[in-house]
């Protein structure tokens, strides 16, 4: 998964599509043959998975050793300066993975307990299915917002400040046709889709509400990720991070201070609250930061440009 975006950012995404595809048809094709037919079980689907994660390790490996791409994998000649702007450069996006596997543990264990022993294990049933769709939101919006922050990275530094933007313009309009779709199948069609995780009527209905009230929110979404997963693909985590700070602690406020006041079920408004607020404060930062984005663009044009004039001189 890490080194697949050293395909990605070459401008190789059609073979870091294939890496995913390559492991996830191999890991559907071997299942079957580890569980049922080597009768291993669970063990079996748990080896199909390293078998299948591994052959895509090996893909992306053969390819970024390879003659093709213009920055292959070498030793040697480390700068630890240019090491340290990686790691912060990823900071971003781990710290947000870590905080939304904390949110998760937070929200069953509220539900738990302000549920108590009569209805705790009902409302983490339906959490756990709302928490699926909300996936199948937010990991393909994260895909396509993150997936043009070497576009955006690339053309800060070649000082193009107008490419940043109509980057951004294609990146906002596709994150909202995706956004919108889901909201109308969350609020239209949720039962269909909770049929799949549970036969349970009980728990299949509260899912079906949960989802509801998810998918109010889920629209701003496509700005939030926008804004927030450009600024990380610019090297611009002085503000990324805050910003998705800022939406985690809005949820853990809400989280905390709902099922104290309004009952158990109130608890699902926090993440509609937290997927509402934070866009706006979000949109609102941006604009203030447009001009001074405009500006370090240019800057690093006039850099280049210097350094070439010197070269030619």
């Amino acid at each position: 998964m890490g080194i697949k975006q050293f395909i990605i950012c070459q401008g190789f995404a059609k073979k870091g599509m294939q890496s995913v595809m390559l492991g996830a048809v191999l890991n559907i094709l071997l299942d079957p043959v580890f569980i049922f037919l080597l009768d291993l079980g669970v063990k079996g689907a748990a080896i199909a998975t390293v078998l299948s994660q591994l052959a895509s390790c090996l893909f992306v490996l053969r390819f970024l050793f390879g003659p093709i791409p213009p920055v292959r994998i070498t030793f040697g000649g480390y700068s630890l300066r240019t090491m340290l702007r990686i790691l912060l450069t990823g900071l971003t996006p781990f710290v947000i993975i870590a905080v939304d596997n904390m949110m998760i543990i937070a929200l069953n264990a509220v539900l738990q307990r302000y549920g108590g022993p009569e209805q705790g294990d009902l409302l983490v049933a339906a959490a756990t299915v709302a928490q699926s769709f909300m996936l199948v939101v937010t990991m393909p919006l994260d895909g396509i917002a993150a997936g043009t922050a070497s576009i955006l990275g690339y053309n800060l530094g070649a000082g193009q400040p107008k490419r940043i933007l109509e980057a951004q313009k294609y990146t906002l309009l596709l994150s909202l046709a995706y956004t919108t779709t889901l909201c109308l199948v969350g609020l239209l069609l949720a039962a269909p889709f909770t049929h799949i995780f549970t036969p349970d009527p009980q728990i299949s209905a509260l899912a079906v509400t949960v989802i509801r009230i998810f998918s109010i929110g889920v629209i701003p979404l496509a700005v939030q990720y926008t804004i927030v997963e450009g600024l990380n693909g610019m090297g611009m985590m002085q503000f990324s991070l805050p910003l998705s700070f800022f939406r985690k602690a809005v949820y853990f406020a809400a989280l905390f201070t709902l099922p104290a006041t309004f009952g158990a079920a109130s608890t699902f408004c926090a993440e509609t609250i937290s997927d509402l607020i934070p866009p706006l404060v979000t949109v609102l930062f941006y604009r203030r930061k447009l001009g001074w984005i405009r500006e370090q663009a240019l800057s690093h044009r006039a850099a280049q440009s210097a350094k070439t004039a010197s070269m030619t001189c």
